[in-house]
């Protein structure tokens, strides 16, 4: 049986492994930046986030710093201090990821959520980072800070930095200091609400699904002027091989309104309302 897996914010199909299964599975070593498996754990994240269940008051951040960071124990620290001054102030959620300038240079890509009765502006969330990283000497004209209202505006400013692959020039700029081990390359604080429904489904409704799916992607990217994408999915599903191509999976970042009516019309064989 094939799977579909509907999240708040994506969907992702899938069959079982195609090929030989993998011999015995190596002990986990240390992070060596973003990698295929850590990308694919974070997007996983972002799409089961229930993002109505959050807090109203939200910012997102992206922090910077003018001076290269020695080791990945100092970038932490820095973090972990930026952190403790936000949890002082009513910080209830927050979510980080690090990327590199093209120099080397660290810098965080995130959102926080605080207490509905925390006094936070943008301003005092900058001030907080200027003096959490001021030994890296943060310039306080390259920090943005942006108030986020509820799950349309966090939809937006994440869809731009979780969509990234491994292979983007922020993702494999490490500096040669970092080469040893990075340490965690995202993480979160905070309970977030999170949900996922699974359904087992038919190849046969798993090819009209992912159709379906691709259609919706490519209209919407052609819609929103992303014409690359747009030529990106067309060829999504093509593959040498045919027997992977049958079973190859795929996922994106979906409305769940949308994929239970794809869903509905590929198990009945027609489309109920065309997707918006």
């Amino acid at each position: 049986m094939s799977r579909v897996t509907i999240f708040p914010n994506g969907v992702t199909l899938s069959n079982p492994r195609y090929g030989p299964m993998p011999g015995e599975v190596a002990k986990r070593g240390k992070t060596q930046g973003w990698t295929r498996k850590t990308t694919a754990r974070f997007r996983r994240w972002l799409f089961s986030i229930d993002g109505a269940s959050l807090p109203d008051r939200g910012f997102g951040l992206t922090l910077t710093v003018r001076d290269r960071v020695p080791t990945p124990a100092d970038w932490k620290k820095c973090r972990d201090r930026f952190v403790d001054r936000l949890e002082y102030h009513g910080l209830s959620h927050l979510q980080w990821l690090t990327e590199f300038q093209r120099r080397g240079v660290p810098h965080l890509h995130g959102m926080a959520f605080f207490d509905e009765d925390a006094q936070v502006t943008s301003e005092r969330v900058v001030k907080h980072w200027l003096g959490a990283a001021r030994e890296f000497r943060p310039g306080s004209r390259s920090q943005v800070v942006k108030e986020l209202w509820g799950l349309p505006g966090w939809l937006e400013y994440q869809a731009k930095h979780s969509a990234r692959g491994v292979n983007h020039v922020q993702r494999v700029s490490l500096p040669a200091e970092w080469l040893d081990g990075t340490g965690r390359m995202w993480g979160v604080i905070g309970e977030w609400p999170t949900r996922e429904q699974s359904y087992d489904i038919d190849l046969e409704t798993f090819h009209r699904l992912r159709r379906l799916h691709r259609s919706w992607q490519m209209a919407k990217a052609r819609e929103e002027g992303r014409v690359y994408e747009a030529a990106r999915l067309r060829r999504v599903l093509k593959d040498p091989d045919r027997k992977r191509s049958a079973v190859r999976g795929v996922s994106g970042f979906v409305p769940e309104a949308v994929s239970e009516e794809l869903l509905l019309a590929a198990r009945y064989g027609e489309l109920l309302e065309r997707p918006g």
